[in-house]
């Protein structure tokens, strides 16, 4: 039997790409997204520290400029391992109201200094989520973000339709149906290619989707 050996933590560049991805919600705060935080939901505190083979292994507590920049403070920021690799997870839900909070992040990402290079529309999870590949350059060090908004049954990374679903979601009186970022990120190891990461962040959105539907609107 190979013994699986224990991760360390994450290194200085995942703590980087965070960073960043810190500071693109800071940058979403702009004239054009700025609305007044509402609610006091804690929706996202529900999602399993184990997902799938995935286990908890940091968390941080949203600052109070990310709380701004997304317009929430329903937000987790949390760190999972499955003894091999390491994802970062951030999920935050924003509940209805006329905030235009879905909107494309990769802007965000090169408006807050990150190096971005390839970004792909892929679909998950037999088409079921529709998501964002982004990869970033850090360091010459490359990282992977992917990102999607999931509103209902609906996952997608089509800001527009995100915006248009909870306008109409709002005439129609549901309130209570916000929308949910989705947000991962994990780095790519020596050697590993785009397919390996992809199939990784597959994994771990397959045992991910349970948790949302059961949690999040």
């Amino acid at each position: 039997m190979v013994e699986r050996s224990s991760p360390k933590g994450p290194g200085a560049l995942t703590w980087a790409a965070l960073g960043l991805l810190a500071a693109s919600a800071v940058l979403s705060n702009t004239v054009l997204f700025r609305q007044v935080v509402q609610g006091r939901t804690e929706l996202t505190r529900g999602i399993s520290q184990r997902i799938g083979e995935w286990e908890l292994v940091d968390e941080h507590v949203a600052t109070a400029s990310e709380v701004q920049g997304l317009e929430t403070s329903d937000i987790i920021e949390r760190t999972y391992s499955n003894g091999r690799n390491y994802m970062e997870l951030v999920v935050a839900y924003i509940a209805h109201s006329s905030r235009k909070s879905a909107h494309a992040q990769e802007a965000c990402l090169r408006g807050s200094g990150a190096m971005v290079g390839s970004i792909a529309d892929v679909t998950w999870e037999a088409g079921r989520v529709q998501a964002k590949l982004i990869s970033m350059d850090i360091r010459s060090h490359r990282q992977w973000v992917c990102y999607w908004y999931k509103i209902g049954d609906t996952y997608t990374a089509n800001y527009l339709t995100s915006s248009l679903r909870m306008f109409l979601g709002g005439l129609a009186g549901q309130k209570s149906q916000g929308a949910s970022l989705i947000r991962l990120l994990s780095p790519e190891s020596p050697g590993e290619s785009q397919a390996q990461v992809e199939a990784r962040m597959q994994d771990f959105t397959r045992a991910l989707l349970p948790e949302l539907r059961k949690n999040l609107p």
